[in-house]
């Protein structure tokens, strides 16, 4: 079996607006390691002119732990915010990434109203949270 130090994932993430139909370049995306939503900072990234961020190495777990017997999850989670200039901020937590695989986390922005700022509580348009469930057992 793999050490967990030689198990590592990829991510990319995709930025975009208008229900994607345009890419959003220059947006800032953070990808936070650890527990809280935004613990350790791991990556700081800007997205291309496509809305894309370069592919990155995430440390993970093992996908050899999904034919153990037990309740242990073969991946590792990570939280993502995303934030451009004239957008509302989205936050993404508990994003899997697994041994092997390129994950490709979509993203679509919100443009601020008027009279707002990014992290202005707006019920339904504020900071967005969306959050995959743990599924570690």
């Amino acid at each position: 079996m793999n050490n967990e130090n030689d198990s590592v994932g990829f991510l990319i993430v995709s930025v975009n607006t208008a229900n994607g139909a345009l890419p959003v370049e220059g947006a800032t995306v953070t990808v936070y390691g650890g527990n809280e939503a935004q613990s350790d900072v791991i990556y700081s990234l800007k997205t291309d002119e496509s809305g894309r961020t370069e592919k990155v190495v995430l440390s993970t777990k093992s996908k050899e732990l999904s034919t153990e017997p037990g309740n242990i999850a073969p991946f590792k989670s990570y939280n993502i915010e995303v934030s451009a200039p004239g957008y509302y901020d989205n936050n993404y937590i508990n994003v899997p990434i697994f041994q092997g695989i390129t994950s490709l986390q979509g993203v679509s922005l919100i443009p601020l109203s008027e009279f707002s700022a990014p992290n202005d509580y707006i019920p339904n348009s504020g900071r967005r949270y969306f959050e995959t469930p743990n599924t570690d057992l």
